[in-house]
C-alpha cells in the first residue's frame, strides 16, 4: 500500500492515479499491528513470567530495527556529502528526533521509524506499570491514551501529523486488543465470533475511501486515523479467526516479501529515485513493475547482510534471547 501510493507520487500522480497515494495509510495499518504483536509479546511475557525485563525488550528491538535503519542512513548521509557541497549532517536522525524537526531534508520515511522507536522506549515501561493495576483500570487508561491523540490533533497541539504525539492511536489500538486477549478471554471470545462481518463491513468501508477520492461526494471527508485504528483492529481480529493459505508458491512470495518488508520500506526511496531518472516515459505497469524490483533486490542485499546477521545474533547473548518458558511453575496470570 506505502509502495504503491509512493510509486504513484514519484510517477507524477496523475489525476487518474492520484486516489492510490490513499496507500499511505498502510503506515497506520503498521502501527496497529506492530501495536498488537509488541503488545502481545509483552502480555505474554508477563502472564509466563510474572514480570516483564524492559532492557530485554529494548535490546532484541534496537537489534532487529537500529542496524538496517542505520546502514541505509549512513548510506544516505554519504551519498549527500559526495553530491552536494552545503550538506549539514543531520545529527537528529541518529536519536529518531527528524519527525520534530521539519522540513526533512533527507530519508523522508524514517519519520514512521520515529515513531515505531518512541513507541518501543516508552510501551514496555509503560505495561510494567499498568501490570500493578486491576485489569478495569488498566483497560480505562488505555482507551484514555488512545483518544490522546485525536484530543491533539484538534486542539492544533502539533507543528505537523508527523509528531509522535498525534500518531499513537493506531499503535495504543494494538495494545488494547493484546490486553482484551489477555486479561478478557471471554470477550474476547465474543470479539472473535463477529470478526469476519467486522472485517467485512470494515474493508468496504476502507475501500469507499479510495472510491470517494474519484468520485467524491459533497460531504466526503478524510478518515481520522482513530477511524483507521478501528478499520484495521477489525482486520487483526479476523486473521486471530482464520489462518490464511494460497499453496506453496504463493505464500513464499508472501513470506518473501513479508521479511523482506522493512527492507523494502528503507530502500523503495531510492529505487523510485532510479527509476523515475531511468525509467520515467514507461508506462505505470510497467514502471512500478520496475521500482518493485530494483526495491527488493536492494532489500535483498541489506536482508542478508544487516538485518539477518542481527537477528540471528540475538540467540547469542544472554542479554537478547527469549525468555524460556518456566517450565513446573506457577507464574501470576495478567488480572
Amino acid at each position: 500500500m506505502v509502495f504503491t501510493g509512493h510509486t504513484v507520487l514519484s510517477y507524477g500522480a496523475p489525476e487518474i492515479l492520484a486516489p492510490l497515494q490513499f496507500g499511505g495509510t498502510g503506515v497506520d495499518l503498521f502501527f496497529v499491528l506492530s501495536g498488537w504483536l509488541i503488545g502481545y509479546q509483552l502480555f505474554n511475557e508477563l502472564k509466563r513470567h510474572g514480570n516483564i525485563e524492559v532492557k530485554r525488550f529494548w535490546i532484541r528491538r534496537w537489534m532487529r530495527t537500529l542496524p538496517a535503519y542505520y546502514a541505509v542512513l549512513m548510506f544516505t548521509i554519504t551519498q549527500q556529502i559526495l553530491t552536494k557541497n552545503d550538506f549539514e549532517i543531520p545529527f537528529d536522525y541518529f536519536v529518531f528526533l527528524q519527525n520534530y524537526n521539519q522540513p526533512f531534508s533527507i530519508f523522508s520515511v524514517s519519520w514512521s521509524l520515529c515513531v515505531e522507536e518512541q513507541f518501543y522506549l516508552i510501551i514496555a515501561p509503560l505495561i510494567v506499570l499498568l501490570a500493578k493495576l486491576t485489569r478495569q483500570q488498566r483497560t480505562l487508561i488505555l482507551i484514555l491514551l488512545i483518544a490522546l491523540p485525536t484530543l491533539f490533533r484538534g486542539l492544533e497541539l502539533y507543528n505537523n501529523l508527523k509528531e509522535t504525539h498525534v500518531r499513537w492511536d493506531c499503535c495504543l489500538m494494538g495494545i488494547l486488543l493484546a490486553n482484551i486477549k489477555f486479561s478478557y478471554p471471554t470477550f474476547w471470545q465474543r470479539l472473535l465470533n463477529i470478526a469476519p462481518k467486522y472485517a467485512l463491513v470494515s474493508l468496504f468501508v476502507y475501500l469507499g475511501f479510495y472510491y470517494l477520492r474519484w468520485y467524491p461526494l459533497d460531504f466526503t471527508f478524510q478518515p481520522s486515523k482513530l477511524i483507521l485504528a478501528f478499520i484495521f483492529s477489525s482486520w487483526i481480529l479476523w486473521a486471530n479467526v482464520k489462518k490464511i493459505s494460497f499453496g506453496n508458491k504463493i505464500n513464499q512470495m508472501v513470506y518473501y516479501v513479508s521479511t523482506r518488508s522493512y527492507a523494502i520500506y528503507l530502500l523503495h526511496p531510492d529505487a523510485l529515485a532510479i527509476t523515475r531518472r531511468l525509467f520515467s516515459d514507461q508506462l505505470f505497469i510497467i514502471y512500478i513493475l520496475i521500482a518493485f524490483i530494483i526495491s527488493c533486490c536492494a532489500a535483498e542485499l541489506l536482508y542478508r547482510f544487516i538485518e539477518l546477521p542481527f537477528m540471528n545474533m540475538r540467540k547469542n547473548f544472554g542479554a537478547s534471547k527469549s525468555r524460556p518458558k518456566l517450565a513446573g511453575s506457577s507464574v501470576q496470570e495478567v488480572t
